[in-house]
């Protein structure tokens, strides 16, 4: 096939990139360039192939990588002298994935990574790891593993992520890409979730059955759908017990971030106000943990005991000990199956994109059994 022939198309089932890049390699093996020959440029792959730059420039990455090609500064790509004895047949290339993530050490995030480490592994899939240091670089750290080489993105997205034109890039160009733990409500994407709704619904329920009317839900992210989800649920049990929706006590507002004094102040809003505060429900383990270590380093005191309960269990317990009711969220079961489901994607799958719904499991403590709580000083001196 003559560099400006252009390429019929892929056959069915098979991405762009892979279409690209097979098509390329068998050329190789059957010696249609010379080694001492300039090998296809980006420019001709993209019209010959009528594919995108960035789909061109991978292949191009992949083929170099595979030491198929070579590039000489100043001189161009060139296929390698022994090239067409070591490409392999289309199709038995092994294939990399890559995960990203906010961070490497959050309990929950390795509980995701541990699930799909195993689920390459069972494949003979290489996996690469990697963090995006804050929000700014969740895009370049993507495009950055693409252009290393990996054939599919599992993608853990962060709080106020921008990274959507990005991924819809990837996906145009045959990059197959699985978002975890949160997904996009701009644009269709494969996404392996957790029941959030329902979450937020029976931690709140189970709250309430214990004969609580006033609580706050405090949170550690504000923009993601999980904890949107989450509040949803939140204000849907209330509103089933006849109790109001009050922004108040339960708005999405960043908990953690804010400094020790700030904290303090919303807590003391919190019991300073009608019906005062007897609950607290954390987005997660941590905001309770925290939420619970700034009662008790309040400078003055406060009236009462307030019972802990989270929606997220993020912490070293399958259950806090801390809390009277806690979700626990089936964290390697979700990265196993968006590796599963990102292998089917590589794999050519044109099954329509779906997002599989995970549920978590609620544990709330019984009436009666010994449980941990905040107790405060019954007279609160003047601040």
């Amino acid at each position: 096939m003559g560099v400006d022939q252009p390429a019929a198309g892929p056959p069915p089932g098979m991405s762009l990139f892979a279409w690209v890049k097979a098509s390329l390699r068998d050329s190789i093996a059957r010696g249609e360039y010379a080694a001492d020959q300039p090998f296809v440029t980006q420019r001709q792959i993209v019209e010959r192939f009528g594919v995108s730059t960035t789909t061109a420039v991978r292949a191009l990455n992949d083929l170099v990588a595979d030491g198929l090609v070579v590039r000489r500064r100043g001189r161009g790509t060139f296929v390698a002298d022994t090239a067409r004895q070591r490409a392999p047949a289309s199709g038995t290339q092994q294939r990399t994935v890559a995960f990203v993530s906010p961070n490497e050490t959050d309990p929950h995030q390795v509980a995701v990574r541990a699930g799909i480490a195993a689920e390459c592994a069972a494949r003979g899939q290489r996996l690469v790891v990697t963090s995006t240091p804050h929000v700014d670089a969740e895009e370049s750290v993507l495009r950055r593993m693409v252009a290393d080489g990996a054939d599919g993105v599992i993608a853990y997205l962060r709080d106020h992520s921008r990274a959507a034109t990005t991924i819809e890039e990837l996906r145009r160009s045959g990059v197959a890409v699985v978002l975890v733990d949160r997904y996009l409500p701009s644009m269709p994407t494969d996404a392996v979730i957790f029941d959030d709704f329902a979450i937020g619904y029976e931690v709140t329920t189970a709250v309430l059955d214990r004969g609580h009317r006033s609580l706050a839900v405090l949170w550690g992210e504000e923009e993601v759908t999980s904890v949107r989800d989450r509040l949803s649920g939140h204000y849907r049990a209330l509103r089933d017990r006849g109790l109001p929706e009050l922004p108040e006590r339960s708005a999405l507002r960043d908990y953690i971030s804010l400094p020790a004094e700030r904290r303090q102040g919303r807590l003391r809003s919190l019991l300073d106000s009608p019906g005062g505060l007897t609950a607290i429900i954390g987005g997660n383990a941590g905001t309770m943990a925290l939420a619970a270590s700034d009662l008790l380093a309040f400078p003055s005191g406060f009236p009462g005991t307030i019972e802990l309960a989270n929606m997220d269990e993020l912490g070293p317990y399958d259950v806090s000990p801390l809390a009277v009711v806690s979700a626990t969220l089936p964290a390697r079961d979700m990265g196993a199956t968006a590796a599963r489901l990102l292998d089917e994607r590589m794999s050519g799958s044109d099954d329509p994109l779906r997002h599989v719904v995970l549920p978590g499991r609620v544990h709330a403590v019984e009436q009666g059994r010994n449980t941990l709580s905040v107790t405060g000083s019954r007279s609160s001196p003047e601040a």
